[in-house]
């Protein structure tokens, strides 16, 4: 389970692995497989980075950003609020609790992990990992990984507000929350970080 360390346990392989290829060109004196190692080293551990975050608003009761993205799409749908968020190579793909989640339930739909295909047929072909809240407010999350099989939920008996709670790099979140419970903040187009961003004030 990713915790406070550097970068998510997510990007742990890939680390040591460009980490090796530095050494073994140091060794060998192949200057520009050295510059590219290290290039390579650098960006991987930005994109697999795992900082801190503090809630924008601490002392209200808020839905936060459960991911790093972009806002792409925002409608109703049987009484609930849903929001689309797109997350992209250089987000965080920390998953966050956007609020305290006390007993849960996860399934998995097993699919591929297709990007650069239409919209209408990611949700058909691509895996799809489920969270469902049964309790707190009975929302849900839908992750749609793409490119990277990484995306999980971690087991655990249950999440604080802002806890590291799973990962996803590449791919789309969607996030249904009981309009009744919700005065939205967020727009779309909003730039959001996991456990940071205000996603609206809970009623």
């Amino acid at each position: 389970m990713t915790k406070t360390q550097l970068i998510a346990k997510e990007g742990y392989k890939g680390t040591v692995i460009l980490v090796l290829a530095v050494l073994i060109f140091l060794w060998w004196g192949w200057h520009l497989l050295i510059f590219l190692s290290f290039l390579g080293l650098f960006l991987w551990l930005f994109i697999f980075r795992n900082p801190e975050r503090l809630a924008s608003d601490p002392f209200n009761p808020i839905l936060i950003a459960p991911i790093d993205g972009e806002i792409v799409k925002i409608y109703n749908d049987n009484e609930r609020i849903c929001i689309l968020i797109d997350v992209n190579w250089f987000d965080v793909g920390v998953l966050r609790a956007p609020i305290g989640i006390s007993n849960y339930e996860v399934s998995k739909i097993n699919g591929f992990f297709l990007r650069f295909i239409q919209e209408s047929f990611k949700n058909i072909f691509n895996t799809k990992i489920i969270f469902s809240s049964k309790q707190d407010y009975h929302f849900e999350m839908e992750l749609y990984p793409q490119v990277f099989s990484s995306a999980n939920i971690y087991e655990k008996s249950a999440f604080v507000a802002n806890d590291r709670m799973g990962f996803m790099k590449l791919g789309q979140l969607m996030l249904r929350f009981p309009a009744q419970f919700l005065d939205l903040k967020a727009n779309v187009g909003d730039k959001i970080k996991g456990g940071q961003t205000l996603i609206g004030y809970i009623k």
